[in-house]
């Protein structure tokens, strides 16, 4: 049964809701000394959020956390394992009507966990930083007029307002757009992430394929590996995500995309490695890429001409993706038609006003 997504105007009483939780939760596993932190969007004054309280609990080891799932299950939490993040133990309180809802997520970590640390210094970035918070409000609104009923496509597309707040949290520039020559490597580096999908996923599966410029023997690119797993279905993969997620990559949804799950991979470093496109294998966008990339590989003209704009753009718009993406459209069709595709190819700019429309 879908659940009602509901994004909640800012509450005072939500602080109130969670310090009532905390000192039921302490007082149910006889911990009175439990450190829970509010995070989330509920903590943070002047947010709207999904009215749903995030709280952080702290254990000296992972270990540790095992004592407190049978308590936690007598006050009525249901427990999700890892759902997704290593180290993690993951509870949720639900409504009493299952059309609403959760009451309370709970996150059990041990101290010192950096996705437990990254969760407080999001929350306290955003209590001091207003046009941040502004921001990140305008996003979610954004998300939930798009996908009203969808709670994975909502969660999953707030990944793009969030990245840039990790990024000036840590006081990183957005990243240039960096075209290099080909890398022998970059084959290689796509049979590693297949194999690890393919290990991870199994026959939820139809399979694994190398696409993108990197794909493209002698294509200069951006050295990021695009990645095209293969489905049957969109929405009898949705049970895919938390499995993809494990292996370290952050879900995007659609991104732009309708019917693609969307994801990316980064380096320690916070540079995107990998991007994943899940996608249908009789869809019209899977299709594309294919097309595209054995027409590269099959005509050394195309190729040259493709790799020579994308230096061009990269020298003249590196610090304007948007421009980049849209100075390749024009070329992108055209080798696309020569191919034989007769389908549409949005651009850069269409997909942005389609989904980011001006206000009025």
């Amino acid at each position: 049964m879908a659940r009602r997504l509901v994004l909640a105007e800012p509450d005072p009483t939500w602080p109130a809701r969670f310090e009532l939780e905390v000192a039921r939760i302490r007082s149910g596993c006889r911990l009175p000394a439990l450190n829970i932190e509010h995070v989330g969007s509920t903590a943070v004054p002047g947010l709207p959020a999904k009215p749903i309280i995030d709280m952080v609990a702290f254990v000296p080891d992972f270990p540790a956390g095992e004592a407190l799932i049978d308590p936690l299950r007598t006050l009525g939490y249901v427990y999700h394992g890892l759902a997704g993040i290593p180290g993690r133990r993951y509870f949720d309180l639900p409504a009493l009507d299952p059309r609403e809802l959760d009451l309370f997520h709970l996150h059990v970590y041990p101290e010192g966990h950096p996705d437990a640390s990254r969760l407080l210094a999001f929350r306290d970035f955003l209590r001091a930083n207003g046009p941040r918070r502004e921001a990140y409000a305008a996003a979610k609104r954004d998300l939930l007029r798009r996908y009203p009923e969808d709670i994975l496509l909502y969660t999953g597309g707030k990944t793009a307002a969030i990245r840039p707040i990790y990024r000036a949290m840590a006081g990183r520039a957005e990243p240039r757009v960096e075209v290099v020559p080909h890398d022998p490597a970059w084959p290689r580096a796509f049979e590693t992430a297949a194999a690890d999908l393919h290990q991870a996923l199994g026959e939820g599966i139809l399979g694994v394929e190398h696409v993108g410029s990197t794909a493209v023997p002698g294509l200069p690119a951006k050295p990021i590996i695009d990645i095209m797993l293969v489905v049957q279905d969109f929405d009898t993969a949705r049970p895919l995500v938390r499995r993809i997620e494990e292996l370290g990559y952050w879900y995007c949804g659609e991104n732009g995309i309708p019917r693609r799950h969307y994801f990316i991979r980064e380096d320690e470093h916070g540079a995107v490695t990998h991007h994943l496109h899940t996608l249908e294998d009789s869809g019209l966008e899977a299709r594309k890429h294919r097309l595209f990339r054995d027409r590269l590989r099959a005509s050394p003209a195309d190729r040259d001409a493709y790799g020579e704009l994308k230096l061009r753009l990269a020298a003249a718009h590196g610090r304007d993706r948007a421009a980049y993406q849209e100075g390749k459209t024009a070329l992108i069709e055209r080798i696309l038609q020569d191919a034989g595709w007769q389908g549409e190819v949005p651009s850069a700019e269409r997909r942005r006003e389609e989904h980011h429309p001006a206000a009025g």
